[in-house]
C-alpha cells in the first residue's frame, strides 16, 4: 500500500494517542469513578481515537481504493461518538432516564444506520457520489459530491452536538466551584473541534474536503486532560452534588491544603455567611474559630497535618456554638480528610500520600441541645437527688441537689457505693429494692433515712428504676420527707390534744359546773349556763376533729346509699334534739347515690348547723332531695344569719390565713366528704335572709364523675358529665317552686 506525507498526519496521530491514553486511564481507574459516566467517557475517548487514527491513514492513502476503505473505519469512529458524546453529557448532569435500554436506542438509531449502511455498501454511493483524488495541493485528498443521506447525517449530528452543547452551557451557569470549571471545559472542548470542522468546510483554514475535527482533538485533549486530573472529573461528578452536596440539610464545607474554602453548599452559607469559594478558614469561620482550627489540623492520608500546627481531635470532631444572639445555632463538626494520589481523587484513603484537603460536615442539632439543656436543667434543678447507678452499686451520676439536700458534693459521691450513704438499719431493705428494680423492671418504693455531710440523718422517700429494659442501670429519685414527717408528727400531737385532752378537760369542767349548781344561788346560775355552752360547744368541737380525722385517713371507699331513707332519718333525729326548731323534708321514694361511707357526717353537721348557729326566735330548717341531671341533689335551707362570704371564700381557694378562716370545722368536714364522694358543694346565701346549702351526688353509674368545686359566689358549679354511654350531659337547675337562694319568702 502506497502512502504519502500529510500536515495532518502527526497532528492526528497526536490525537489518537491522547484519546486512547485517556480511555486506557478511564478503564484502570472506573471502579472508583461514577460507572456510566465513566463507561462514557470510555467510549467517547476511544472512538475520537478511532476517528483520528483512521482519518490519518485516510489522508496518507495515495489510493482512492485505499482511501475509501479506512473512509468505512472513520465512519465507525463518527457514528459510536455520535452515540457516546451525548451518552456522557447525560450522564454528566444526571439525565441518566436516557441511558435507559428504550431511549438508548433512540440515540443510537441513526448512527448505527449510518455505520450500517457505510459498511454494507460503503462511503461511496451513500455519503460521496463521484469521489476522486486532487493532488492541487501537494497531496492526494478525496474530492466529492455530497449525498442527502450525507447532509442529513450532518443535520442530525450538528443539532444533537448544539444541543448537547446547550446543555453543558446550563450546567456551567447553575453550578458552582470545581463544577463550574469542570462544565466550561468540557463545553469548551466540545464546541472547538466542531466549530473549526464548519469552518474548514467553508474553505478558511485550509482544503475544503480536509475535515479538520479530528484534526482538532490534538488541541482539545489538553483541556481534557486538564479537566479529568486537576478537576477530578472521573471522581467528582456533579451528579453526587445535585444529588447529595446540593441537597444536604447538613452544611458541607470543601477546603483545600492552603486552608481556603474551594467549595460549599447552601446550609454551610446559611451558617457562615462569610464563607465564600476562594477565602481562608479563617475568615470563613470567623463566628466559630475552632472549625478554623479543625479544619487545618486533620490529617491527610499519609498520616501527617493537611494545615497549619495543633488542634482540635478531627477523628471525634466538636461541637460548636454560632452565636446569633437570640438565633444562636449549636453544631457538631466532623473533619474528613481527602487527597489526591497519583491517579485519582481520594477521601479518607489510606493510600499513598499526596496533596488534599479536607471536607467539614457541620450538623445542626440546636433542637437536640436546647432539649438536653432544658432536661438538664430540669434535673439540676429538681428538688429531689437524682442519681444513676449501675449493677454494681456505683454511683455514676449525681444531681447537683444533692450539694443543697445533704451537703455533698456530686464529684465526692460520685463513684462511690450507692449504700454507702444509707442508714445502717435501712441499708438491706435498700438493697433488696434495688435488686428488685431490675428483676421485675417495676418502680421500688421505700423509705429510709440518708446521712447528711453534718453527721445527721435525713429522711428520704426513695424510688429505684431501671433506666431502660436494655440497660444494667437504675435512675434513683429521692425526695426529702424530713420536715413533712416532722410536720405530721406534730400534727398527730395536736390532734391527740384536741381529740383526747380537750375533751377530757371539758368533761371534768363540765362535772365541776354541775356540782357548782347547789352551792351558787340564782345569779350565779347565769355564769354557769354559759360555762355549760362553752363545755358543749367544745365537745362538739372535738367530735367534729375526731371525724375529720377519720375522714382524712380513710380510704375514701364509697357506698350506695340511699339519700331519701338517710335524709329523712337524719331530720328526724334533728327534730328530736332540738324541739323548738321546725323541720320539713321532701324525698322521693329512693335516691339511691354513690358516695363516701361518711355521707352520713356531713349531712348531719349541715343539719345541726342550721339549727346550732341559727340567733332567730324559731329556728326553720327546710331539706329537700330531688333528682339533678345524673345524680341527686341534697338541698338544705334555713333561716339563720347566712355565711359571710369571707368563710365561704376558704372552701374556693381551699386556704386558710390568720385573718380568713372557717369559724367551724363542721363546713371544712362536708367538703371533703362531698368532693371525696365525686360530688359538689354550694353555698348559697338567701333573701332576706338565711343559707341554702347543696350537696349534689352522682348516681352509682355515673360515680366516676370529675369532682365538685365550690366557686367563691357559693354557686354550684355547673359542668358536662360523660355517662358510660359515652355522651355529654349537662346538669339540670332544681325546677320553678324548689328551694332557690334568691327565694321571697322566708321560712
Amino acid at each position: 500500500m502506497e502512502w504519502q506525507p500529510t500536515p495532518y498526519t502527526a497532528p492526528l496521530l497526536v490525537a489518537a494517542l491522547a484519546s486512547f491514553s485517556f480511555a486506557v486511564y478511564a478503564v484502570r481507574n472506573r471502579s472508583r469513578g461514577d460507572l456510566p459516566l465513566v463507561r462514557s467517557f470510555v467510549a467517547v475517548t476511544v472512538a475520537s481515537g478511532l476517528w483520528s487514527l483512521a482519518y490519518a491513514a485516510q489522508l496518507s492513502a495515495a489510493t482512492l481504493e485505499a482511501t475509501l476503505l479506512w473512509n468505512r473505519l472513520v465512519w465507525v469512529g463518527i457514528a459510536v461518538l455520535g452515540v457516546a458524546w451525548p451518552a456522557f453529557v447525560f450522564a454528566y448532569v444526571g439525565w441518566r432516564s436516557w441511558l435507559r435500554p428504550r431511549r438508548f436506542a433512540l440515540l443510537c438509531l441513526v448512527p448505527a444506520a449510518a455505520v450500517g449502511g457505510v459498511l454494507v455498501i460503503g462511503a461511496d454511493p451513500l455519503f460521496y457520489t463521484s469521489p476522486s483524488l486532487d493532488g492541487s495541493n501537494g497531496y492526494l485528498v478525496m474530492e466529492y459530491l455530497p449525498t442527502p443521506a450525507l447532509v442529513g447525517f450532518m443535520t442530525y449530528s450538528y443539532a444533537v452536538n448544539l444541543f448537547t452543547f446547550g446543555v453543558l452551557g446550563y450546567a456551567a451557569l447553575v453550578r458552582g466551584g470545581v463544577f463550574r470549571r469542570q462544565a466550561a471545559l468540557l463545553l469548551a472542548a466540545a464546541v472547538a473541534p466542531m466549530t473549526v470542522g464548519v469552518v474548514g468546510i467553508a474553505g478558511f483554514l485550509g482544503p475544503v474536503f480536509v475535515d479538520l475535527t479530528p484534526v482538532t482533538f490534538a488541541a482539545t485533549s489538553g483541556l481534557l486532560g486538564w479537566v479529568v486530573f486537576r478537576y477530578r472529573l472521573l471522581d467528582l461528578s456533579p451528579i453526587a452534588r445535585d444529588a447529595v452536596f446540593s441537597n444536604l440539610s447538613d452544611g458541607v464545607v470543601v477546603v483545600n491544603d492552603d486552608g481556603r474554602v474551594v467549595d460549599l453548599n447552601r446550609p454551610a452559607r446559611g451558617l457562615f455567611p462569610s464563607a465564600e469559594v476562594g477565602c481562608g478558614v479563617e475568615t470563613a469561620f470567623e463566628r466559630a474559630p475552632a472549625v478554623a482550627d479543625l479544619a487545618l489540623s486533620t490529617e491527610t492520608a499519609d498520616g501527617g497535618r493537611s494545615g497549619r500546627g495543633p488542634g482540635p481531635d478531627p477523628e471525634n470532631g466538636l461541637r460548636v456554638t454560632v452565636d446569633g444572639g437570640p438565633d444562636s445555632r449549636f453544631l457538631t463538626v466532623t473533619a474528613h480528610p481527602i487527597a489526591t494520589a497519583g491517579t485519582g481523587y481520594r477521601v479518607g484513603s489510606e493510600a499513598a500520600p499526596a496533596a488534599g484537603g479536607t471536607v467539614l460536615l457541620f450538623r445542626d442539632v440546636t433542637e437536640q441541645e436546647t432539649l438536653q439543656r432544658r432536661y438538664r436543667a430540669l434535673i439540676e434543678k429538681s428538688p429531689n437527688v437524682i442519681a444513676v447507678c449501675g449493677t454494681d452499686g456505683l454511683l455514676r451520676y449525681v444531681s447537683p441537689s444533692i450539694e443543697r439536700l445533704l451537703g455533698h458534693s456530686p464529684a465526692a459521691i460520685e463513684g462511690r457505693p450507692a449504700i454507702d450513704l444509707v442508714h445502717p438499719d435501712d441499708r438491706r431493705e435498700a438493697q433488696r429494692a434495688f435488686e428488685r428494680a431490675f428483676e421485675t423492671d417495676e418502680p421500688q418504693s421505700l423509705d429510709h433515712r440518708i446521712a447528711h455531710a453534718d453527721g445527721n440523718w435525713r429522711q428520704f422517700e426513695t424510688v429505684v428504676e431501671r433506666l431502660f429494659e436494655d440497660t444494667e442501670e437504675a435512675v434513683i429519685t429521692a425526695t426529702d420527707v424530713t420536715e413533712s414527717r416532722r410536720y405530721e408528727q406534730r400534727l398527730q400531737v395536736l390532734n391527740r390534744v384536741l381529740r383526747h385532752d380537750l375533751k377530757n378537760d371539758t368533761n371534768v369542767i363540765g362535772g365541776y359546773a354541775d356540782l357548782l349548781r347547789d352551792h351558787v344561788d340564782d345569779e350565779g346560775d347565769e355564769y354557769l349556763d354559759v360555762i355549760d355552752r362553752k363545755v358543749e360547744t367544745l365537745t362538739h368541737l372535738s367530735d367534729q376533729a375526731r371525724e375529720i380525722d377519720v375522714a382524712l385517713h380513710s380510704d375514701g371507699s364509697r357506698a350506695e346509699i340511699d339519700l331519701s331513707e338517710l335524709v329523712t332519718r337524719l331530720c328526724e333525729s334533728l327534730d328530736s334534739s332540738f324541739p323548738e326548731a321546725t323541720v320539713t323534708v321532701s324525698t322521693p321514694d329512693a335516691a339511691v347515690a354513690c358516695a363516701d361511707e361518711l355521707l352520713e357526717s356531713a349531712i348531719r353537721n349541715v343539719l345541726e348547723n342550721a339549727v346550732v348557729h341559727n340567733d332567730g326566735e324559731q329556728p326553720i330548717v327546710e331539706v329537700a332531695v330531688d333528682p339533678d341531671g345524673d345524680g341527686y341533689r341534697i338541698a338544705v335551707a334555713d333561716n339563720g344569719p347566712g355565711i359571710p362570704p369571707v368563710e365561704r371564700s376558704v372552701f374556693s381557694e381551699a386556704r386558710e390565713t390568720a385573718l380568713e378562716h372557717a369559724s367551724g370545722l363542721g363546713l371544712w368536714l362536708v367538703h371533703w366528704i362531698v368532693t371525696e364522694s365525686g360530688g359538689e358543694l354550694g353555698i348559697h346565701t338567701r333573701e332576706p335572709t338565711g343559707t341554702l346549702i347543696t350537696m349534689w351526688l352522682p348516681t352509682p353509674d355515673n360515680a366516676t364523675t370529675e369532682r365538685g368545686e365550690t366557686t367563691e359566689r357559693g354557686e354550684t358549679t355547673e359542668r358536662g358529665e360523660t355517662t358510660e354511654r359515652g355522651e355529654t350531659t349537662e346538669r339540670r337547675k332544681p325546677a320553678d317552686g324548689g328551694l332557690s337562694p334568691d327565694r321571697d319568702s322566708a321560712p
